[in-house]
């Protein structure tokens, strides 16, 4: 077994071109259709169809890595998948499927995704559960995403090391710089509005290398300002092209081939990483309806009958940069910002492009954009602490008491952490009642605060949370010894229910009771119940039962 692939239609199938080792090689398809039938093909790579893997250079990193092929004999059009263009965000749930050695009917694999985009705009996928990664198999297996059922990318390989336990992925928008000739099978709007694809992105004399060493820099850096806007007039070709470049380039949009004509000759700091900008929006003449339309399809949000699109957006994290063009010449302006003060409070970083020249104006929006991430920022963190203190912790002091060591000193610990949590939600309930004056008031300097505040506090939290789940697991452990051992000697002669009178009998049952009242009511002295689970087994071992 060399590995999956994607059966595209009829003839054609995709995987990855390390599994085959060369352009010439001739190899055999099985669609395996759960445990049933199976059916095979041979394949040869198409005329058009191999992208090797690369090493590619210091900046573009492992590259490529596709292979197109037809099938000599045609599978059934009705088992083909459709491929979906959606962003790739950090910490989207995806289904990783393949076909480890001996296992023909595949095997499935759940993770998330997550960390900066890999060379060549790849993208890292980390396991849910530890251990469970990819193996052998694996490579040019379909990536779903969980929430939509949608095939987003394909596996391209493992992350080798240690405790490494993650692989990488090549999203749809990353195989269509390579084979265009997939366009067919792909749903979904591209990452660029029409209107901002770069034609030609070759380096004119006159352009502006400091705006495109800005954009550069702020793509490159996600812990950068939320926020950057700049100004770009329309007709000014000095920095419309550097703009327009940047965006081709952030999206995956520019095909591969052109990379090295286009690229290799710009001033170093001038180039974004592949894959760092989720969206470019042109909201020229747009209603907010329409950019929130956008946005929506292009993260792939799925809402209830009545819900708009924005009701969508809001419900949910939005880990996305996206480029917004013409933010002065939207529809409704002031309406259009209103939207994006949404979508930063979720989480997004924003790169605003300005036609007009009012700087006030641009200071305002960005000031008030930068509030909202901010807010957003502390508004999650909080939300995770409060419930960390009054949920999870209290169910878990109610199954086990925290009298021993290290859950004791970490509960002692967190109990210091319920004053941070309200002292952040009144200040999060001020500041949303409180209107523009109190926004104001509220610096970079005191959100940053609150939130080192919050994550000294989750800290905290986790930690006793985890050594009571540590307690937890034990009391669990100690009740299953206890009900094997005592169905072992149940019923047996002499044993606790055998109406043996002996005084080893009675104490014997004396010794089980004792245990069992100390696992199962109210919350559990995990030490006070080792003890009694011990009493009770030595009994047993005196006694020499089986």
């Amino acid at each position: 077994m060399l590995g999956a692939g994607l059966l595209l239609d009829s003839h054609h199938v995709l995987t990855c071109a390390h599994l085959l080792g060369g352009p010439e090689v001739r190899v055999r398809v099985e669609a395996a259709r759960g445990y049933g039938r199976i059916v095979s093909s041979h394949a040869t790579v198409t005329d058009d169809g191999w992208i090797p893997r690369l090493d590619g250079d210091a900046y573009w990193g492992r590259i490529g890595d596709l292979a197109l092929l037809r099938l000599e004999r045609p599978l059934p059009a009705a088992w083909a998948t459709v491929l979906h263009r959606l962003a790739p965000t950090r910490h989207r749930g995806v289904r990783l499927l393949g076909f480890p050695d001996h296992v023909d009917s595949g095997f499935e694999l759940e993770g998330h995704l997550g960390g900066p985009p890999g060379g060549d705009g790849r993208v890292q996928v980390h396991p849910d559960r530890h251990g469970a990664v990819v193996v052998p198999g694996f490579s040019g297996g379909a990536v779903v995403d969980r929430e939509t059922g949608r095939v987003i990318g394909i596996v391209a390989s493992r992350v080798k090391g240690e405790d490494l336990g993650a692989s990488f992925m090549i999203p749809v928008d990353t195989m269509l710089q390579h084979l265009p000739q997939l366009d067919p099978y792909v749903r979904g709007d591209s990452a660029v509005d029409r209107g901002l694809l770069s034609e030609d992105a070759r380096r004119s004399e006159d352009e502006d290398v400091g705006l495109a060493q800005v954009l550069a820099r702020w793509l490159g850096d996600v812990g950068s300002a939320p926020v950057e806007a700049v100004r770009v007039a329309p007709y000014d070709h000095t920095r419309t092209q550097p703009l327009l470049r940047a965006i081709s380039v952030a999206t995956r949009s520019m095909p591969a081939r052109d990379r090295a004509e286009r690229l290799t000759d710009l001033p170093p700091g001038t180039i974004p990483p592949v894959g760092s900008l989720d969206l470019a929006v042109d909201a020229t003449d747009k209603t907010r309806a329409a950019v929130a339309e956008r946005i929506a399809d292009r993260v792939g949000v799925t809402f209830a009958p009545g819900e708009t699109p924005e009701d969508g957006l809001r419900g949910r994290p939005l880990p996305l940069t996206i480029a917004v063009h013409g933010v002065d010449r939207a529809a409704d302006p002031a309406d259009l910002v209103a939207l994006l003060g949404v979508l930063a409070e979720r989480g997004s970083r924003m790169l605003l492009v300005f036609h007009g020249d009012e700087p006030a104006a641009r200071d305002a929006i960005v000031a008030r954009l930068d509030f909202h991430f901010r807010f957003g920022a502390v508004e999650r963190e909080l939300t995770v602490c409060a419930d960390l203190a009054r949920r999870g912790l209290p169910e878990r002091l109610r199954r086990v008491k925290d009298n021993e060591e290290p859950a004791a000193r970490s509960v002692r610990e967190a109990a210091g952490t319920f004053a941070v949590v309200v002292r952040a939600e009144r200040a999060v309930a001020a500041l949303r009642a409180g209107g523009h004056q109190a926004r104001s008031a509220w610096t970079a300097d005191s959100s940053a605060a609150l939130l080192a505040d919050l994550a000294r506090a989750k800290t905290l939290l986790d930690r006793a949370v985890d050594d009571l789940d540590d307690l937890i697991a034990e009391r669990d452990d100690l009740r299953g010894l206890l009900q094997a051992a005592h169905a072992g000697v149940r019923g047996a002669p002499g044993g606790p229910d055998s109406r043996d009178p002996s005084q080893w009998a009675l104490d014997l049952s004396d010794r089980y009771i004792e245990a069992r009242d100390l696992l199962w009511r109210g919350p559990c002295d995990v030490p006070e119940a080792r003890a009694a689970v011990g009493r009770y087994l030595g009994a047993l071992q005196r006694k020499g039962t089986r």
